[in-house]
């Protein structure tokens, strides 16, 4: 069996006796040879989120592949287990345990982000485990719905071992945080501490879609990559080709009805099951709420154990990240943690200041390997490492550079700082009404009785194209100027999005001061419709002067929602609208942080479609992803006395304070319960 890539040169293999009697290979891992690692840039730069906590590495590294753990119907789950080493030799005694269950393979890719090595050299045992039906792993994989009781099984497993002290806690991100949490809603006795990282709280509208829209782009691309992991796939070479190809040209089937989707599927039957039971349920029902899909309604199943929430603005989970947060926190006495960066999805292993062509500054730098150690050290070996001495809640406050300048590598320089407060929602934080008014005005003014409303034509054949935001393709997501080139699909021209008939451009005057936000986002919007259904999309934008560098400005996105009309009551049922009545619908916009600069102004953009990183409204009123009519419908948007459509945005009265209070004496005295 080979050796993980991150510890395969100069390494000594050997054999070892296993229980349970297996012979298994070893990687020895020698100590980092500088006992503490300088600390990086983004440490010295960032005191809100990085300490001056740091520990050298203590051990060598053993590592034991592919040791095949039962669950408890009997498939076997293989496990790579990185031990703490000494002389070669795995260190004698008893270590916490640190756990990531993925889909994703276990190595090369995902040890190079997740760094187990890391850990073991500080004294943990690592425990990277394939999910069933994946990697090595035997069973059937089925997307998310069995990590829950194999994920118990498995910290079960590991308390029971001679190398285990009992302390179990658990990591990861993406999927690999829907792991943590499906576990953790099965209540295993020996869980311990958990951190998670760009997390869903309810898959149904947090993933798979969005108040009622499907999300088209993650939805397709992230089946089609999974289809290519099923054992069917890599044993058939023609398979295999075609979800490659497929994949290659996924722009094109993004163009195809959702049930034309499932041709790319025949010939991966659970990868076709799931893909269409997402479409087949675009209500709210009880098959979201299987463990695995959904947490947000099961956290008093939760172990009380400590927990770290590490979410950024441009993740498309930064929603369930937060709501998982909330409702673990106002349920649990041991402390839950939030720290926000202005990032995309995924930690890394580095800087994450860079986003498309933006440069969020040196401070928006962190390094999760060290966060985390920080937090096991405390959770897991009971080291004071003062991680609950400080404030609960650490955002990333984007914005802040002066001009519109290009860094030397070309990028606009958008800055911010971080900022530490008690709790989230933040509590420096006044919810502000800005209102749209006829003409495109953005202002804190309440609309005049009379004032006429706004309308466009929405043609489902000429959707708006999604410029950045919390896409899920790594390409185009992230903080990106809404303006067009022909070099981005699908746009056609090189146009701002502004310029189309079909986007309604709300905007304050320029600032004549800073205006800085922390906090959730939420849309007001009194709209009809020709149509029994259609979508209304909001976006949120930062909008720079013209300069030098750029002489058009630059329309940075900060969040865009959606909401589908036929949704607007209840995502649990489906209503359709009667043509030409108002309505009014309340969009939930999820949240950022940004200091908007003097200078700038805050915008709100109204259309009726993201595309594609949501499906197209055929307008038609019929069953989502099988209707292929499309009709036209003339919508419009209301924003007199009677109907003020707004934006609540969370304005920070005091932008530069943060908090430093110390966490409350219970939190910290109840941080380490020994039953855990």
């Amino acid at each position: 069996m080979s050796t993980p890539s991150s510890a395969r040169a100069g390494h000594r293999r050997a054999l070892l006796y296993f229980p349970p009697a297996l012979i298994l290979a070893l990687a020895f891992v020698p100590p980092a040879s500088s006992p503490v690692a300088a600390r990086g840039e983004e440490e010295r730069r960032n005191p809100a989120v990085f300490s001056d906590y740091r520990r050298p590495a203590e051990y060598g590294v053993v590592v034991v592949e592919n040791v095949m753990v039962p669950m408890r119907d009997g498939a076997r789950l293989a496990t790579d287990l990185y031990f703490p080493a000494k002389n070669g030799q795995i260190a004698a005694g008893r270590f916490p345990a640190i756990l990531d269950r993925t889909p994703y393979d276990k190595v090369p890719r995902a040890s190079a982000v997740n760094n187990p090595k890391y850990f073991a050299e500080r004294g943990y045992v690592f425990v990277f485990q394939d999910s069933r039906g994946h990697g090595k792993s035997e069973g059937e994989f089925s997307i998310y719905t069995n990590e829950g009781r194999d994920g118990y099984d498995t910290v079960e497993w590991i308390a029971k071992q001679p190398w285990s002290d009992g302390k179990v806690g658990t990591s990861g991100y993406s999927y690999d945080a829907a792991t943590q949490n499906s576990l953790a809603r099965e209540t295993p006795p020996h869980l311990t501490s958990m951190f998670i990282g760009h997390g869903t709280a309810n898959y149904r509208n947090d993933g798979a879609g969005d108040n009622g829209a499907f999300a088209l782009s993650h939805n397709l691309i992230y089946t089609i990559g999974h289809a290519q992991r099923d054992r069917i796939a890599r044993e058939n070479p023609a398979v295999m080709a075609r979800l490659e190809d497929a994949e290659a040209h996924q722009l094109e089937w993004m163009r195809q009805p959702l049930f034309k989707h499932l041709q790319l599927l025949e010939d991966v039957p659970l990868a076709k099951q799931w893909y269409k039971a997402w479409i087949d349920h675009p209500d709210y029902d009880d098959y979201w709420k299987q463990n695995g899909y959904n947490f947000e309604g099961f956290y008093d199943r939760y172990p009380d154990v400590p927990v770290y929430f590490l979410g950024s603005w441009y993740d498309f989970f930064i929603k369930g990240t937060i709501r998982n947060y909330l409702g673990l926190s106002a349920i649990h006495k041991t402390p839950k943690l939030l720290t926000v960066a202005g990032s995309a999805h995924g930690p890394g292993r580095g800087a994450q200041r860079v986003q498309n062509d933006v440069d969020m500054g040196p401070d928006g730098a962190y390094n999760w390997d060290r966060i985390r150690l920080r937090w096991f050290d405390e959770t897991l070996m009971g080291r004071r490492t003062g991680v609950f001495d400080e404030p609960r809640v650490k955002l990333f406050v984007m914005g802040g550079a002066e001009g519109s300048q290009r860094t030397p590598a070309g990028r606009l320089n958008h800055g911010g700082r971080w900022h530490s407060f008690d709790r989230w929602p933040v509590p420096q934080a006044k919810p502000t009404s800005y209102y749209l008014h006829a003409g495109g005005g953005l202002s804190t003014e309440p609309p005049a009785a009379g004032a006429g409303p706004s309308g466009f034509t929405f043609d489902p054949a000429n959707p708006v194209p999604q410029l950045g935001g919390n896409y899920s393709t790594p390409s185009v997501w992230g903080p990106r100027d809404q303006r067009c080139s022909t070099a981005i699909w699908p746009c056609t021209n090189d146009l701002p999005l502004s310029s189309r008939a079909d986007v309604l451009v709300f905007q304050t005057p320029v600032l004549d001061r800073d205006i800085s936000i922390a906090g959730p986002l939420t849309v007001k919007l009194w709209a009809a419709s020709s149509a029994v259904d259609t979508d209304f999309t909001v976006k949120l934008v930062d909008e720079y002067p013209p300069s030098v560098e750029y002489p058009h400005g630059y329309a940075m996105i900060l969040q865009d929602s959606i909401v589908r009309a036929r949704y607007r009551n209840s995502l649990e049922k489906a209503e359709l609208m009667e043509p030409g009545r108002v309505y009014e619908f309340t969009i939930d916009m999820w949240a950022t942080a940004n200091l908007f600069k003097k200078g700038h102004r805050i915008r709100l953009d109204v259309s009726s479609s993201n595309f594609p990183k949501y499906d197209v409204n055929p307008n038609t009123g019929g069953p989502i992803g099988y209707d292929t009519r499309r009709i036209v419908a003339n919508n419009i948007v209301y924003h007199d006395r009677d109907h003020p459509s707004h934006i609540i945005l969370p304005v920070l009265q005091s932008p530069a304070t943060t908090s430093s209070a110390p966490a409350p004496a219970a939190d910290r005295s109840s941080r380490h319960k020994e039953d855990r």
